[in-house]
């Protein structure tokens, strides 16, 4: 089984996707914290509902995460091999951006727009749950350098701290509803989850529902997500952003 998936929002788009468990697991009888620093986002987490609950996705998730702690030259030279396949090659042809959105003036992702280049969303599960885990990902990213990987996380001074050192084509946005949403600043990249579209304009935010690439491709750094829906998990944000809960 591929350790780069497509889920059914991601495929469309030709993003391919890395996952490990959702906030907490266990292994060896021990709680291990997949997203050391999330909040009162836990309880409202897309990734631990439906699909995501099953115990073959489940185990498939927990089967990654013991990949990156016990073997991570093994995990590396796995996902490069997966990323030598000729689906990651860009295609030479622009991708095909939505229209009215205002993208990025970034060189880098300038041209890979221009080149339709492949994707890699690290994480539609889970966070960097070490500062070695990131520095892991900084070397694939390395490895591979057409590929853009990008990750929403709430790591913020993990990220602060060691992203001077990310390469160019490694993006990240910090994910609002986390324990260290207050270091982030007017200047930081950042997603925030809305009860729909209209309360996303309204906060001056810009969606990134037409594809989950305009997280990274918007020229804006104010990144607006409109909530699933999902009824129990509705009653529980109450119409508020997931910055408020």
């Amino acid at each position: 089984m591929p350790l780069l998936t497509q889920n059914s929002e991601l495929k469309p788009h030709r993003i391919h996707n890395f996952a490990i468990p959702a906030w907490y697991v266990r292994l060896d009888g021990e709680i291990f914290k997949t997203c050391p620093n999330a909040g009162a986002c836990a309880q409202v987490c897309y990734a631990r509902n439906g699909t995501y609950l099953f115990s073959n996705v489940l185990a498939a998730h927990t089967k990654n995460l013991r990949l990156t702690l016990d073997q991570p030259i093994l995990f590396r030279a796995m996902i490069n091999k997966e990323l030598s396949h000729k689906r990651f090659k860009p295609t030479l042809q622009a991708r095909q951006m939505p229209e009215g959105v205002e993208l990025t003036d970034d060189r880098w992702l300038t041209a890979w727009i221009r080149n339709g280049g492949a994707a890699v969303r690290i994480h539609d599960s889970g966070d960097f749950y070490s500062e070695q885990y990131l520095y892991l990902w900084f070397a694939i990213a390395a490895d591979n350098p057409q590929v853009l990987f990008y990750a929403y996380t709430k790591e913020v001074a993990m990220l602060k701290q060691h992203g001077n050192e990310a390469p160019i084509n490694f993006r990240w946005l910090y994910s609002t509803g986390g324990l260290q949403d207050d270091l982030i600043t007017p200047d930081d990249r950042r997603a925030d989850v809305f009860p729909n579209e209209q309360a996303i304009t309204d906060a001056g935010y810009t969606s990134q529902d037409a594809t989950d690439l305009l997280a990274i491709l918007l020229k804006t750094n104010l990144v607006g997500i409109p909530a699933n829906n999902i009824k129990h998990f509705n009653k529980k944000i109450a119409g508020r952003r997931f910055s408020e809960l």
